[in-house]
């Protein structure tokens, strides 16, 4: 063999290898079952090592930190999965067990199943909420939590209490809709409303229909029983690494919240603002976002 034809198939051998172990495209990732709590999570994986576990948020699914994994599973074990009924589930025809410390429970039992030890547990809005409160009860399940814009504290300046009544009031225009039944005019108007108005139409199509896959979930999601109050006390005894994120986009009820979470938590507590994205940030700066969550959970 000629010195040119074994270089050409060292490249050949060398960009397979690069092929078969760099980060999947979504379509391709292998959608795996974990059953828990009597029911079956579908739930995705790539990388090794200490894992990375990720929790989507209200109308979300295990696609909505899809963007983070190509920085992610090249240093973790990258775990991204789907609350109950959620995609690629079928909805059923009642939801009475949908409600938020159900989810709480899933998480929890999520996490025990794998069987891995301790996780670097990240949630965004509602599902920042849960590693929240899964931070408090569970810590032995933890080595860090990333807390996006948990809503875990309420604000106290009037500036303050005045973003979360705005906000408030354009969430209950997507509850008025889900009462009346339109699922699709709910989950638009809750994409709006944790975003910022009128952004659902200027969406790429397919965040559009990845929202929009997750539709029948609205109506349960506001019926459901949701979290009790935890005091501020409470959330400086939280003894797991935190760091709280966020949009730098994002409404301004969000950093209100945000500030009044960091007053409460224990000192050294870190915070990051993704820039150029707002609320659900994965699917405006995916890259800027992982790379702080790489930067946080090395130290721990």
């Amino acid at each position: 063999m000629n010195y040119r034809a074994a270089f050409c198939m060292l490249m050949t051998i060398v960009l397979a290898g690069c092929q078969t172990t760099g980060p999947r495209p979504t379509e391709s990732m292998e959608v795996r079952r974990m059953r828990v709590n009597a029911v079956e999570l579908a739930y995705v994986e790539e990388g090794q090592g200490e894992t990375v576990l990720f929790v989507h948020g209200a109308l979300g699914d295990w696609r909505t930190w899809d963007g983070v994994r190509p920085w992610i599973s090249p240093k973790y074990r990258y775990v991204s999965y789907s609350w109950r009924y959620h995609y690629p589930d079928a909805w059923p025809k009642e939801a009475k067990d949908y409600a938020f410390s159900q989810h709480v429970d899933d998480l929890v039992a999520f996490i025990r199943a794998l069987g891995v030890g301790k996780v670097h547990l990240v949630g965004n809005s509602y599902s920042g909420r849960m590693a929240g409160i899964v931070a408090l009860k569970h810590p032995e399940l933890l080595r860090s939590v990333v807390l996006g814009d948990p809503s875990l504290a309420p604000p106290t300046s009037d500036e303050g209490k005045a973003a979360v009544a705005a906000f408030q009031k354009d969430m209950g225009k997507s509850v008025a809709a889900a009462k009346a039944g339109d699922s699709r005019k709910a989950a638009v108007l809750l994409f709006d409303a944790v975003n910022q108005p009128n952004t659902f139409d200027t969406a790429s199509p397919a965040r559009q229909q990845r929202w929009l896959e997750n539709a029948n979930s609205v109506g349960p999601l506001f019926a459901g029983g949701g979290p009790a109050p935890v005091s501020c006390a409470e959330l400086g005894a939280i003894k797991v690494p935190a760091m709280v994120m966020g949009g730098a986009l994002a409404r301004a009820s969000y950093r209100y919240t945000d500030e009044a979470l960091l007053r409460c938590l224990p000192p050294g507590t870190e915070s990051s603002q993704v820039p150029n994205a707002h609320h659900i940030w994965p699917a405006e700066n995916a890259e800027a976002g992982a790379k702080a969550i790489l930067n946080f959970i090395s130290k721990h």
